[in-house]
């Protein structure tokens, strides 16, 4: 009688461990949901699959994700778990799903149709509104409510459904705060208040969460005192493990920013790193870029490398005093696809389409008024593309499609420098020309040249600041937003680029950024190693077909060259293909 000695068995793969230590060749035996074997392997198994040629490496640890808002529409977690994503940290940015009061946001997808509960034209007065509005909404649209108030709740709800991969969860400050104060949070909390928030996050830790977040650039974490977030990230002490990982100041609250107002990014670092070093607990900083900016942008390569080594200098001296700090960088190279009219949201909401925008446009008072109102900061656009933040935003700007052909893959700056105009007004003519044109923007930091010194320190790694979708993704309202290419190809897009192209890694220190890295600053136990012992997460690539797929025209593309993905021991993906299984965990603080 055969007895069969392994669930999964993966035989000849070039095994990259995520420890970085040097790759070597051997199978993987797979019982249940863990790595029983490595090496010289030999035995039966229900599944075996011959990795000769492949790399075998563990899943990828997503250090910075808003996935958790996305889990409910996206179960199969189709664009995550596509790039080698099988452990998304969510809980970020001071945002999670609970604890719920009496006011919500929107969540994930749904977030879109905010205007359907306060019709606005720059912003809504607030992005709260009552549970019961919101679930009619939600009933109306995707066919489901907000059923649970605690995350423990919220997990039970998401696990009956069932998803697709790990989710590591953290507690939004910025959640606990609204469930206190309601709509009444554009102030500081009083004693009372700021009790009732800390009792929130002990509960929440007590269901599970890995840690606290915080938003200190949104509503409502921006109007918190520093005193208020100091002794909410105190309350982690009582929680051995337990990770802070804030969103730390760099623009402030982003209504009204106008040209001209000054941005002491660096000074948002040390605040959090001070609180994390008061507080004693480990501390993850969110999608890092400089602590200063020169100018004019973009400097010459020594100072932006320059600005780079000083904002390391000042993490360095923090770990040095004894502060468990790491950061998560975006690996990112342009932002985002979209229509070329797609910054201007709040007059394509006003007047309707994009037709109707391009011929308002036209009259040359109306582009007075559109000019004056982005001046004065009525609506924000993103760093690279808005005037008032990037003296150079029109070299940001490629024309992706354009029915005039000669316009397509140039910058606004150059078409403008050969119509004779001011980039504006350049920007406006394109969209009168053609009101469907594309574009795609350019990197919000402006350059590679420091984002490579921060990939090279031991602390950095990957996290990807995106949400889970699917590839058919886009709004309904304007600017009918597509997700951007990090959504689809952030993994691929920086294993290429830093080891295949650059050669700034190896192969064994990028995948360790990936997956060890960032189960370790996070305290995920048996995650982000292939080693006996732990979780079978892993993915069996094809390095020499490994790509992106997303262009600048088309963002919403699947990479290729994952050959096999495995959560928790069962095959999600088998040759670029979805199998439907859901197998995903909560990975609750102190589990696997």
């Amino acid at each position: 009688m055969m007895v069969i000695e392994y669930d999964l068995l993966i035989r000849d793969a070039t095994i990259i461990d995520g420890t970085g230590r040097e790759a070597y060749r051997g199978s993987i035996g797979v019982k249940g949901d863990r790595i029983v074997a490595l090496g010289e392997v030999r035995g039966d198994a229900v599944m075996e699959v011959d990795a000769s040629g492949l790399l075998a490496t563990p899943g990828f640890v997503d250090s910075h994700s808003h996935s958790d808002r996305n889990i409910l529409f996206y179960p199969l977690c189709e664009s995550d778990v596509h790039m080698g994503v099988t452990t998304f940290v969510g809980g970020q940015c001071g945002s999670s799903p609970a604890p719920v009061g009496e006011v919500v946001r929107l969540p994930g997808i749904a977030e879109e149709y905010v205007f359907e509960l306060e019709p606005f034209m720059y912003f809504p007065r607030k992005p709260y509104f009552p549970l019961e509005r919101v679930n009619e909404l939600l009933k109306e649209k995707f066919g489901w409510a907000i059923t649970w108030r605690t995350m423990g709740e919220d997990f039970k709800v998401i696990e009956e459904k069932g998803f697709s991969i790990n989710y590591a969860p953290l507690v939004g400050h910025g959640a606990c705060r609204t469930a206190v104060l309601g709509n009444d949070y554009e102030r500081q909390s009083t004693p009372e208040e700021v009790e009732a928030i800390g009792k929130l996050i002990r509960q929440a830790m007590d269901e599970g969460c890995i840690g606290l977040s915080a938003g200190i650039d949104y509503d409502p974490d921006c109007f918190a005192s520093r005193e208020e977030i100091d002794r909410h990230v105190a309350i982690l002490r009582e929680y051995p493990g337990a990770v802070y990982a804030p969103h730390w100041r760099r623009t402030g609250r982003r209504r009204g920013i106008t040209a001209g107002i000054p941005w002491n990014r660096i000074q948002g670092i040390i605040d959090e790193l001070e609180t994390a070093k008061k507080a004693g607990v480990p501390i993850v900083i969110a999608h890092l870029y400089g602590g200063w900016d020169a100018t004019p942008i973009p400097p010459p390569k020594v100072i932006q490398e320059a600005i780079g080594r000083a904002t390391l200098d000042v993490i360095d001296r923090y770990i040095a005093e004894g502060v468990r700090a790491y950061f998560d960088v975006i690996p990112y190279w342009w932002f985002t696809s979209q229509y070329l009219c797609g910054h201007f949201a709040p007059f394509l909401r006003l007047l309707g389409s994009r037709e109707a925008f391009a011929r308002a446009l036209r009259m040359a008072d109306f582009r007075q008024e559109v000019k004056e109102a982005l001046q004065r900061g009525k609506f924000y656009i993103q760093p690279p593309s808005n005037p008032n933040m990037n003296p150079n935003w029109a070299k940001e700007i490629t024309i992706t499609e354009h029915k005039n052909p000669k316009y397509l893959d140039r910058s606004i700056a150059e078409i403008a420098m050969e119509m004779g105009k001011d980039p504006m007004d350049a920007w406006f003519d394109l969209i009168v020309e053609d009101p469907d044109s594309r574009c795609s923007i350019g990197d919000y930091r402006f350059t590679e040249d420091y984002v490579k010194l921060f990939y090279k320190h031991p602390r950095g790694m990957v996290g990807v600041d995106s949400s889970m979708v699917d590839d058919k993704r886009e709004g309904v309202y304007p600017p009918w937003a597509r997700p951007g290419p990090n959504t689809y190809s952030a993994y691929p897009s920086f294993l290429t680029r830093y080891v295949k192209e650059q050669g700034l890694l190896t192969l064994e220190e990028a995948v360790r950024k990936c997956t060890a890295l960032p189960a370790e600053a996070y305290n995920l136990k048996g995650r982000g190693t292939i080693e006996v012992g732990s979780y079978a997460d892993i993915l069996l690539i094809n390095w020499e077909n490994l790509r992106m797929n997303s262009t600048p025209k088309e963002t919403r593309r699947y990479p290729t060259g994952f050959e096999y993905i495995f959560v928790n021991g069962v095959a999600v993906i088998e040759k670029d293909k979805h199998t439907g299984a859901k197998p995903g965990r909560v990975l609750r603080r102190g589990q696997g």
